[in-house]
């Protein structure tokens, strides 16, 4: 609001208040002079005016000392924060329902936009109503690390084995971190998992700081393919745990893989490493591009992106051998 705006209002506030009171004065001695002059009869129509003319003085007056009590610094400050207490603290908004909640931020967005049409049927913000707004308050995971060494498998000439180790802290929201540890491959993503093992430590702030507890440990391929979750209801309020899974697979060669985020994430990076001389196409699934980097040679990648990534945000990369490069039909099966 334009400040010269606000400060001509307020002299004309002053202005009526300062006439309100002059009037309520001069009906007051006018009551009074005329009571004195015509002596009205008590009950008469006289002597009814006289006494209403009076009350009127006093009110106005009673009006006016109050709006000049109420302009003083101490008065002012005093109900500003009443008024801030009850409308905008979380006091007053916690005890609204989530309708009225909703209500309130859409009206607050359509004047922030001067869009009064903001909440349109099909519109972005019915979208992320709909499909984004609850990850504000969900747990959310922060500086996921992903180690990958991808290398020639010596069993199968057609496949890399691969060292894949991921680590990442977990953060709480509302005093709770994420409810599990997931470890699920798609449908033919890897030729076969030969281990994992999956372990927390517990943060810095942490009693046991340091320490590291192993949940699961299995080297058994037809157990691994199944995928694996673990609950963490024993650590649920230890905001900064940090997870640790560390697997060991093989894939088919000229097969695509992809990385994913389970849950809103904080900061992400990946280092490939793979044998020389092949090719590796790389491809980010991330919404600010440009804050990522990326450093590359020969058998070697790291991608780095400092911001926050989506559920379903992720990477995607493919590794062609280097004997695949000379012919069109190598690895056609994969």
């Amino acid at each position: 609001m334009n400040m010269s705006y606000i400060s001509k209002t307020k002299h004309i506030i002053a202005l009526t208040t300062l006439l309100l009171m002059l009037v309520g004065v001069f009906a007051i001695f006018a009551a009074a002079y005329y009571a004195a002059v015509e002596t009205p009869v008590p009950g008469s129509l006289s002597n009814i005016f006289a006494s209403g003319l009076t009350t009127l003085g006093i009110s106005l007056v009673g009006f006016a000392v109050f709006s000049f009590a109420l302009d003083t610094r101490n008065w002012r400050d005093y109900f500003s924060e009443r008024i801030k207490e009850i409308v905008i603290d979380s006091n007053y908004l916690e005890m609204l329902d989530p309708e009225t909640l909703k209500t309130l931020q859409v009206n607050a967005l359509k004047a922030q936009f001067h869009n009064p049409r903001l909440d349109n049927e099909g519109g972005f913000l019915n979208y992320f109503h709909v499909n984004l707004h609850r990850y504000i308050s969900e747990p959310y995971r922060e500086d996921v690390s992903t180690e990958i060494l991808m290398r020639e498998c010596p069993r199968k000439p057609d496949c890399f084995e691969v060292v894949d180790k991921v680590v990442y802290v977990c953060r709480a929201s509302s005093n709770r971190i994420q409810e599990s540890i997931n470890w699920f491959p798609d449908k033919d993503e890897f030729d076969e998992v030969t281990k994992l093992v999956v372990s927390v430590q517990y943060p810095e702030n942490h009693r046991e700081r340091g320490k590291i507890v192993k949940i699961k440990d299995c080297n058994v391929s037809a157990e691994l393919v199944k995928g694996f979750s673990e609950l963490l209801e024993a650590y649920k309020e230890i905001d900064g745990l940090v997870v640790i899974i560390e697997s060991e697979y093989t894939i088919k060669k000229g097969k695509f893989q992809y990385w994913q985020m389970a849950n809103p994430t904080r900061n992400f990076d990946i280092t490939v490493t793979y044998p020389l001389g092949s090719l590796i196409q790389f491809k980010t699934l991330v919404v600010e591009d440009v804050v990522s980097q990326i450093t590359q040679q020969d058998g070697y990648l790291k991608f780095k992106y400092d911001s926050w990534l989506l559920p379903k945000s992720g990477i995607a990369w493919l590794i062609t051998p280097k004997v695949c490069l000379k012919s069109k039909d190598c690895f056609s099966e994969a």
